[in-house]
């Protein structure tokens, strides 16, 4: 089963006869090797896939550009956009587009999925890639925005519960809050630049996207309640619980998966049947591509199989591999699993991969997972009841935030460096085998032997990692000398992406940062939140900036610097040797 579910997605991600002749020639080769016979299904569900997911892409070739007006029936929730107003996935006559309003539409922020609101505007109809793998036809400019519709019974009832949660988190603050939305729910929609680029440094950044994990705690803090059922009320009961949790948190892909595995598992289980997790896995896959093939294209998703396949089929191994007491060992033996297996999504979709991110996630992660749980039954009662009980409810939810935001700002502030994708893969491969010969029962010498391999590549990595990036022009960020005090960004960044250009170049301690180019709300105050005290210059037009003279001079680091401001741009030389 698990061959046919990678043939079949290798197919639907590369829909056309050349994908088939792949399969058909590793079905075979398995086939000849003394591999099961399941070269006839594995085609046959490639064909079934190769059609579905072709007909499913060419349904997302856009519309004419033109006027578009009607009620435009909310998918996802608002989320604000870098330059002001908000931009959020809506249904308008049956087709989706991702819609921004301008910044005078405020109403629109209080909206949430499942609630309506007639909208004028213009489509550019040319969707890109990954708007076509969302079934996205393209991008509406709201012109005009109406009245409002409520959101079905169903979905008022998700979108209260977001509200509740949201609610009694409130009294955690702004920054704490929203932390704990992104754990509990997966909305990130109120997170602060610095706190996702420290996340994304940390390699925690699963944590603050709702993920399979989260299905797995709210199962386990519904248990007690379900286990009180009849067995013919349990498993209905558990259905609906595993749909309405997909509904509160916008269906994303890492929860359907994990959606339809606890649903495979419930079921099976009531017709008295265990099915392996690998089989689960693979079955659950094959069933969500059916349904919609172009779920195979998003991130999200392969990230979310990956991880599962690599802890089904080494964590164990990895965690008897491990020194320590077994709490340590179940954690690193989950970790080291699932960041060995999804580290080839990650090298070829986002580049280098933190060194930070095993010990991070070993820290963090025995924290997480009670505070998730916490965060959704405590949660709920501080909303319900208000205060002074919501402060004292969440009272641990702070205590756990404060933990997992500290070790995502330590390595953020204090980046370990970044592996790139030779070093990544080495390690993973380094670990992998490590999984394997400890499950083949190996000897111990054999174990510390391989154990000590994968000690020796992981430190050659990080000494790679850490070596400090020389000076020139990488992603329009240059540094005019080798400590990184001064700085100059030649293009337009979002806070987020700048945070994470200087991260990646090696910058902790900057003095000056030289905009070229006007510097956008919010830009400073993400740089001042991460490195302290920094001087900030941009040309007119700048906001939280100093906007300097013509030909003024500046003293950084024992140097002196001349900035020029011409047709709105700033320009900076060295005086003197």
């Amino acid at each position: 089963m698990a061959g046919a579910a990678l043939t079949g997605a290798l197919v639907a991600r590369w829909p056309s006869w050349q994908a088939l002749l792949v399969a058909g020639a590793g079905s075979t080769a398995w086939l000849i090797a003394g591999g099961r016979r399941i070269w006839p299904a594995a085609l046959l569900l490639g064909i079934a896939l190769s059609i579905l997911g072709a007909q499913a892409w060419a349904g997302t070739v856009g519309r004419q550009d033109g006027t578009v007006e009607g009620m435009a029936r909310l998918v996802g929730d608002p989320k604000p956009m870098p330059g002001g107003g908000w931009r959020s996935e809506v249904r308008i006559d049956g087709m989706r587009f991702d819609a921004e309003f301008g910044a005078a539409h405020a109403a629109v922020s209080h909206l949430l999925a499942g609630e309506g609101v007639w909208v004028t505007g213009r489509t550019d109809g040319s969707p890109r890639r990954w708007q076509r793998s969302r079934h996205v036809m393209g991008t509406i400019t709201v012109m005009e925005v109406g009245a409002t519709s409520p959101a079905g019974p169903v979905s008022g009832l998700a979108n209260m519960l977001r509200r509740t949660l949201a609610a009694g988190a409130e009294t955690l603050g702004p920054e704490a809050s929203a932390l704990l939305s992104g754990l509990v729910v997966g909305d990130d929609r109120s997170q602060s630049d610095r706190t996702a680029d420290d996340f994304r440094a940390a390699g925690l950044g699963h944590l603050l996207a709702v993920s399979g994990q989260n299905v797995a705690f709210v199962l386990a803090a519904a248990g007690p309640l379900l286990h009180r059922l009849r067995f013919r009320y349990r498993l209905p009961l558990a259905l609906l619980l595993l749909g309405f949790f997909a509904l509160v948190t916008r269906f994303e892909p890492s929860v359907l998966r994990a959606t339809v595995m606890a649903g495979g598992s419930a079921l099976a289980a009531a017709r008295g049947r265990s099915l392996g997790g690998l089989r689960l896995l693979a079955t659950s896959v094959v069933a969500l591509l059916v349904v919609d093939p172009l779920l195979v294209h998003r991130a999200a998703f392969q990230l979310s199989v990956a991880a599962s396949a690599g802890i089904l089929l080494s964590s164990r191994s990895l965690a008897a591999a491990v020194p320590g007491p077994a709490l340590v060992r179940e954690t690193a033996g989950v970790t080291l699993a699932a960041q060995a297996a999804v580290a080839p999504i990650l090298l070829a979709s986002f580049g280098p991969m933190p060194v930070a991110a095993i010990p991070a996630n070993l820290m963090a992660a025995p924290v997480a997972g009670p505070l998730m749980i916490w965060g959704i039954t405590g949660g709920l009662l501080a909303g319900l009841l208000g205060p002074p009980f919501d402060w004292i409810l969440h009272l641990p939810s702070a205590i756990g935030l404060w933990w997992i935001a500290e070790v995502a700002r330590l390595a953020g502030r204090w980046s370990l460096g970044l592996l790139g994708t030779t070093a990544g893969i080495a390690v993973s491969l380094a670990v992998a085998t490590v999984a394997v010969l400890s499950d083949r029962g190996s000897t111990v010498a054999a174990r510390r032997l391989l154990a000590a391999l994968l000690i020796a590549l992981a430190s050659i990595s990080i000494m790679t990692a850490m070596s400090t990036p020389g000076a020139g022009i990488r992603d329009g960020i240059r540094l005019l000398d080798d400590s990184g005090a001064v700085v100059v960004v030649d293009r337009r960044y979002s806070a987020e992406r700048l945070l994470e250009s200087l991260r990646v170049r090696g910058v902790r301690t900057p003095s000056l940062i030289v905009f070229r180019e006007p510097v956008a709300p919010g830009i400073s105050g993400a740089v001042v939140e991460r490195f302290g005290a920094v001087r900030i210059v941009g040309p007119p037009g700048s906001v939280d900036a100093e906007v300097p003279m013509d030909s003024t001079v500046v003293h950084v680091a024992g140097q002196a610097w001349l900035l020029d401001i011409g047709h709105g741009t700033l320009s900076m030389r060295r005086l003197g040797p």
